[in-house]
């Protein structure tokens, strides 16, 4: 089998994708550049242990910043950081309450929360720590 592509790829690697269309086949099977940036700004959040247990704390209920701080322990610069990144991905979602703000979880923000709890109870996951 001839292929058009990948000249310097051996023939048996380009065979074992030859039911997909070839390279070609499996590149365009691909989601389109807007998925992958919205799936990148999905992993991009859940991908740090403060913004993973933000989401955990907003699960059992809405809080204000100050309580998420002290639960977690850290300065008002790295909290507000990492609420960003979770405004910004869409999980959260903050309101103003006075002269403090409330955050809690979107739709999406459950939604998200609900995959980490199915994560979290798999044991095939095993303990994966860095």
């Amino acid at each position: 089998m001839k292929f058009s592509c990948c000249s310097e790829m051996p023939a048996e690697a380009l065979e074992t994708i030859a039911g997909q269309g070839g390279l070609e086949g499996l590149l365009a099977a691909l989601p389109d550049d807007a998925t992958i940036a919205r799936l990148r700004t999905f992993h991009h959040a859940c991908a740090d242990i403060y913004r993973i247990k933000i989401l955990e704390m907003l699960t059992v209920q809405p809080l204000c910043a100050c309580i998420i701080r002290e639960g977690l322990g850290i300065t008002k610069s790295k909290l507000s950081y990492h609420l960003k990144i979770l405004q910004e991905a869409g999980m959260i979602t903050g309101t103003a309450k006075g002269t403090w703000i409330v955050y809690g979880l979107t739709e999406y923000g459950e939604f998200c929360s609900s995959l980490n709890a199915k994560v979290a109870e798999d044991p095939a996951n095993g303990d994966r720590d860095e």
